[in-house]
């Protein structure tokens, strides 16, 4: 393939990257907040939280592969991914402020209630997500150039936690005069969040445009179970889903505990957006680090790079707790910066995939393969979520006490620092048994490429 044929504009990395600044606006707003939300100010036992996080992301990922199934057989004169965004990107917005809004029920018919517009949600979510994701497989075919992309993806994205981290609390005692747990603050700061997010898939929309794959022309597959199998039979695919089963785990580990890290040491610590902010800018300031480093040292050296920093990080606040900077704990900057690697890396890894099934199975299933991933990447990330709600219950969390007990003071330090190290390790082991790297992918896309010439 001639590699000027596949030049890809400035404008068009940004606009496609300003998206995923919108899509992390809602992912976390639902990752740092919502099951503090849940617990601090609905005012639900940490279980029952962690059980409708659980519940909302599962269907989330079931929902997955089913958009993904009929995204991929769309046809109009917007393309095939992008219309997704255009007209459900609105709606998204309208039913995350919904999240943070508490109806006027108790008892089981009020955690009914927040359990169906989670679901909806999630819902929502998806139907924009899916289709996000696998656009950016018609953006570029060089790998290269897909990990410029993913970079500069993951600077956006990050960028989105960055926002979140920093605004949402001072909003939230902004439309409270002070308040930090009243419902209308959050609300508020919910309904402000998605107007922003709004506009920035707008902008995704009206920046990008959809490439004809290589290879032959080919109809998507009919039938959903060939869709599943064609999927399945890809192996460079399935091993990069364990993988992402493991690292999504790890970053939800840190992730999602956090604020409840940050709480239970406030009288320690700095505020709640002084060090999520430390730690997303830390999130940010490593994708352009790792994007070189990518480039230069290839995928499987950065990811085996991004776990030593980030299990070192953690074993440094298990077991050492350095002192802390303007009350902020420096391992934070650690965990935040080999955190960052991981988005960079996925979302790079990921589109060669499609050409790798398309190589060995002759069936190119972008939707599949994109679809497959945030299913596992959901799954992985509720099953955290509820993992963390049953150990906050277990180790005695009571969000009415100032001062919690050492148990769960301990409880909560070891889960944040150890899990993520030990998940991504084992999501090492994996990507390095992984058959596919950038000179393989290259010589696949040739192969394509030629088939279609031959072809006519």
């Amino acid at each position: 393939m001639d590699k000027r044929s596949d030049s890809i504009a400035w404008r068009t990395m940004i606009g496609y990257g300003v998206g995923d600044f919108g899509l992390n606006i809602y992912w976390n707003s639902l990752s740092l907040i919502l099951m503090f939300w849940y617990a601090d100010v609905v005012g639900l036992p940490p279980a029952i939280a962690g059980v409708i996080y659980f519940v909302g992301l599962l269907w989330d990922a079931i929902s997955d592969p089913i958009v993904a199934y009929f995204a991929e057989r769309t046809r109009t004169k917007y393309g095939t991914y992008r219309p997704y965004i255009l007209f459900g990107s609105g709606l998204l917005g309208l039913v995350f402020a919904m999240l943070f809004w508490i109806p006027p029920f108790k008892g089981s018919l009020l955690i009914a209630s927040l359990l169906i517009t989670h679901i909806l949600f999630r819902t929502c979510y998806t139907f924009v997500a899916v289709p996000y994701s696998a656009l950016s497989s018609r953006l570029s075919f060089d790998s290269r150039n897909r990990t410029v992309i993913s970079g500069v993806r993951m600077f956006c994205a990050f960028s989105g936690m960055l926002a979140v981290s920093l605004l949402w609390f001072p909003l939230v005692r902004y439309f409270n005069n002070g308040e930090e747990t009243e419902p209308n603050g959050f609300l508020l700061a919910a309904t402000f969040g998605s107007i922003i997010a709004t506009s920035m898939l707008l902008i995704c929309f009206f920046n990008t445009k959809e490439r004809r794959p290589p290879g032959k022309d080919q109809l998507p597959t009919k039938k959903l179970l060939d869709f599943i199998t064609s999927t399945i039979s890809n192996k460079a695919l399935m091993l990069m889903l364990l993988a992402i089963c493991f690292q999504s785990a790890g970053g939800a580990s840190y992730l999602i505990p956090l604020t409840f890290f940050i709480e239970i040491n406030q009288s320690t610590f700095a505020s709640k957006e002084a060090i999520l902010t430390v730690s997303a800018i830390a999130m940010l300031a490593g994708v352009p680090v790792w994007t070189i480093a990518i480039s230069k040292f290839g995928k499987k050296i950065a990811w085996l790079a991004a776990t030593s920093v980030v299990t070192l990080s953690g074993i440094s606040l298990a077991f050492i707790q350095l002192p802390l900077i303007h009350r902020i704990p420096p391992e934070i900057i650690g965990l935040g910066f080999g955190s960052s690697a991981f988005g960079v890396l996925v979302w790079s890894f990921i589109p060669d995939t499609v050409e790798y099934g398309q190589w060995t199975s002759g069936v190119r299933n972008e939707a599949a393969v994109f679809g497959s991933v945030t299913l596992v990447q959901k799954i992985s990330s509720g099953m955290t979520g509820l993992f963390v709600g049953m150990m906050l219950s277990y180790l005695g969390y009571d969000a009415h006490l100032e001062t919690q007990s050492t148990p769960v003071v301990q409880g909560i330090r070891l889960f944040i620092s150890l899990l993520p190290g030990l998940l991504l390790f084992i999501s090492t082991i994996v990507i390095f048994i992984m058959p596919l790297n950038r000179r393989r992918h290259a010589n696949i896309i040739n192969e394509l490429s030629k088939s279609r010439q031959y072809d006519g």
